[in-house]
């Protein structure tokens, strides 16, 4: 198997035990980017020389003997609103273009610290915002890889990267996750430090993970949270069926292949009507993020707000035109719906439903996140598993949600379930 094709935790496996090295494992996934970048287009800088150096590095404090990372030599990339204090670091907008920071993100010397080599960023939408990128989904050349930490799915799903940093504020690590068939991960709202990356919205402001197994998340993870990385696969007592009001644009087949999921398990699936706070989630969401646009970004010259995508124009006008009883209203209003999703928990361990509507929309189409919007509003732990299929081949995301703080739990329910479909598979021919 080519090196780049393996997972994080097998490739750090044969690192420590000398079968391979981070040079070999570095140049395989330059070899794959070479490759294949000017089809998906995940990546918005590279720097080959800087990667291999540090892999050579890495490999040289292996051979010294000194203590090594948990991510030891482990290529990752980081979407392009982490700073970086050796690369450019321009948030996808034309407005910060050569920006370069002098400190790094603290996620990312968390990462660095861990023994990661930083192969470059990828693409993400302007600023970060709820928008289409012009990556394009590693399954399908025409279809969308999702909204802003597209980059990031369409790298790890495609072999570039055994791992891949995003973020999420209301859906851009899992809605790209299940349009290219990643795993993805975005833990309880605070779950390690946002300071260095674009924060558009403090109070939905997280990190994710983007990988290929529940078991590289919990990998991933465990830099920021060391108990993770020993999650082991943990069937639930109880699991609860949610749909909600978003489900209304569920497509059939998506619809379909989740419930044929849920019957296979061999335990009953209760189904969850979602109380009438999650109603609005969607709109209280967006509302949010517009008071907070106006705010941040109301205020620059017209010139630079012409530049600035649609997305980004749009929600500051419909900020500028929001009354400050409006704006509290929609904070109580969130605050409200996390109460209430707490005690969504009081008789299950975790909700399914599903990451995305059904198949990535088309090409430069954004797609709906407005099935994970509730969960990132509430600060609950979420992934996103790539467990189906929709009528064109194409991946579906299942969605499972924990309880707050529970992310240990959480991936461990998540690894059970990849494990029972995985055994439920045909044989390939």
């Amino acid at each position: 198997m080519e090196a780049n094709r393996l997972s994080a935790r097998n490739a750090l496996g044969a690192i420590r035990h000398g079968a391979l090295s981070s040079l070999d494992l570095v140049q395989a996934c330059l070899a794959r980017i070479a490759e294949r970048e000017s089809t998906i287009g995940a990546w918005c800088h590279l720097d080959r020389e800087a990667a291999i150096h540090c892999a050579r590095e890495a490999d040289e404090r292996q051979q010294s003997g000194v203590p090594l990372g948990p991510l030891h030599g482990l290529p990752i990339g980081v979407k392009d609103v982490f700073d970086t204090a050796d690369m450019p670091s321009e948030y996808g907008s034309p407005s910060l273009r050569g920006r370069r920071p002098p400190h790094d993100a603290d996620a990312v010397a968390r990462l660095r610290a861990a023994g990661a080599v930083i192969i470059g960023k990828t693409v993400t939408s302007e600023f970060g915002m709820y928008a289409a990128t012009s990556c394009r989904n590693p399954h399908d050349g025409e279809r969308s890889a999702g909204v802003s930490s597209a980059g990031s799915a369409a790298a790890v799903a495609d072999e570039m990267v055994p791992l891949a940093l995003g973020t999420q504020h209301t859906a851009s690590t899992l809605l790209p996750a299940s349009f290219c068939g990643a795993f993805g991960s975005k833990p309880s709202f605070g779950f390690t430090s946002m300071r260095g990356s674009n924060i558009l919205v403090p109070r939905l402001a997280n990190v994710g993970f983007l990988a290929r197994s529940v078991d590289d998340l919990a990998l991933f993870a465990s830099v920021f949270s060391p108990e993770l990385e020993t999650c082991m696969p943990r069937p639930p007592q109880r699991l609860a069926f949610v749909r909600g009001p978003a489900w209304t644009d569920v497509a059939p087949d998506a619809a379909a292949a989740l419930e044929a999921l849920c019957r296979q398990f061999p335990f009953a699936i209760e189904d969850v009507e979602l109380p009438a706070e999650f109603d609005a989630a969607e709109r209280i969401t967006l509302g949010i993020l517009a008071a907070h646009m106006a705010d941040r970004f109301g205020g620059m010259s017209a010139e630079t707000q012409r530049g600035y995508n649609n997305a980004l124009r749009d929600l500051i006008a419909a900020g500028h035109e929001m009354d400050a009883a409006t704006y509290i209203g929609f904070d109580r209003s969130a605050n409200e719906l996390a109460a209430v999703a707490d005690g969504l928990f009081s008789h299950v361990d975790a909700l399914i439903t599903l990451s995305a509507p059904g198949e990535a929309t088309a090409a430069l189409e954004p797609g709906s996140g407005a099935l994970c919007m509730p969960w990132s509003l509430a600060g609950l732990p979420a992934v996103s598993l790539p467990l189906l299929q929709g009528s064109s081949g194409l991946p579906i995301g299942v969605q499972l949600v924990g309880r707050r703080g529970g992310d240990a739990g959480l991936l461990s329910i998540a690894a059970w379930l990849t494990d029972a479909v995985a055994a439920r598979a045909p044989e390939p021919i």
